[in-house]
C-alpha cells in the first residue's frame, strides 16, 4: 500500500509538471533561432530526432507491456520488429526530404558559408544548446515512461497492441512543420520581403505553436489512458 501511494504521488507530481515542461521545452527552438542562428533545417531535424526518441520508448512499451497474457516474448518481438520497420521507412523518407529540401536547397539558395556551417553542425549534433534541447526531449520521454507507464502500473494492463501505433500526432506534426515551414519561409522571404533571420523566427514560432498543441494533445490522451488503466488494475 505504501509503494502504491508513493507511485501515485509520483504520477500526480508528473502531471502537475508535465504541461509547463511541454511548453517550456518547445520554446527552446525559438531561443536557438534568435541566439544561435538556427535554421529551418536545425529545427525540423531536431523534431525528427525527437520522433526517434518517442518511437524508441514506444518500442520499449511494446516489449514491456503485460496486459495480454496470451502473447509471448517472441510475439512481442515480432510486433516490435514490424513497428520498427514501418517507423524506420517513414523516418528515412522524412530525413531524405528534410536534408534535401530544407538543408541543402535552402542553404544553397542563401549561398552563405554560415548557413552551410549551421547545417553541418545541426546534422552532426554540434552546439551545446542544441544537445541540451535534444536531451530535454529525451528526459521528458524517459520520465513519462517511468512514471506514467511503469510506476502507476499501466504496463500491467496495457497490451503490446495498445502501443502499436503506426501514426501518432508527432509524425503528423513533422509533416505539417515540413510542408508549411517550406511554404511559409518562401512566402515571407519572397512575398513579404522579410530578411532571412526574421523569416526563420516566424517559422520557429509557427513550429512551436503547432508542436505545443500536438504535445498537449498527446499528453492528455496518454494521461486519460493511464487513468483508465490504473482504475482497471485497482
Amino acid at each position: 500500500m505504501k509503494n502504491n501511494n508513493i507511485d501515485n504521488q509520483a504520477s500526480q507530481n508528473f502531471k502537475r509538471a508535465a504541461l509547463p515542461l511541454i511548453i517550456f521545452t518547445n520554446l527552446f527552438p525559438i531561443y536557438g533561432v534568435i541566439t544561435y542562428n538556427w535554421t529551418i533545417f536545425s529545427i525540423v531535424y531536431l523534431y525528427w530526432l525527437e520522433l526517434l526518441i518517442v518511437s524508441t520508448f514506444q518500442l520499449l512499451k511494446i516489449l514491456t507491456a503485460e496486459g495480454d497474457k496470451e502473447i509471448t516474448m517472441i510475439g512481442k518481438l515480432f510486433l516490435a520488429i514490424r513497428f520498427f520497420l514501418f517507423r524506420t521507412g517513414i523516418f528515412l523518407f522524412y530525413l531524405l526530404f528534410i536534408v534535401t529540401f530544407l538543408g541543402l536547397l535552402i542553404t544553397n539558395k542563401e549561398n552563405s558559408d554560415s548557413e552551410l556551417l549551421t547545417f553541418a553542425h545541426a546534422l552532426t549534433l554540434k552546439g551545446s544548446f542544441y544537445r541540451i534541447t535534444l536531451t530535454s526531449f529525451f528526459i521528458y520521454n524517459l520520465v513519462e515512461y517511468l512514471v506514467q507507464f511503469r510506476l502507476n502500473g499501466k504496463y500491467k494492463t496495457s497490451t503490446p497492441n495498445d502501443n502499436f501505433t503506426l501514426l501518432d500526432p508527432h509524425i503528423i506534426v513533422v509533416h505539417i512543420v515540413v510542408v508549411l515551414g517550406t511554404f511559409l519561409y518562401a512566402g515571407v522571404t519572397e512575398k513579404l520581403s522579410l530578411d532571412h533571420h526574421t523569416a526563420i523566427i516566424a517559422c520557429a514560432i509557427l513550429f512551436a505553436i503547432v508542436k505545443i498543441i500536438a504535445d498537449v494533445v498527446r499528453y492528455q490522451m496518454s494521461d486519460k489512458s493511464a487513468t483508465i488503466s490504473s482504475e482497471k488494475y485497482i
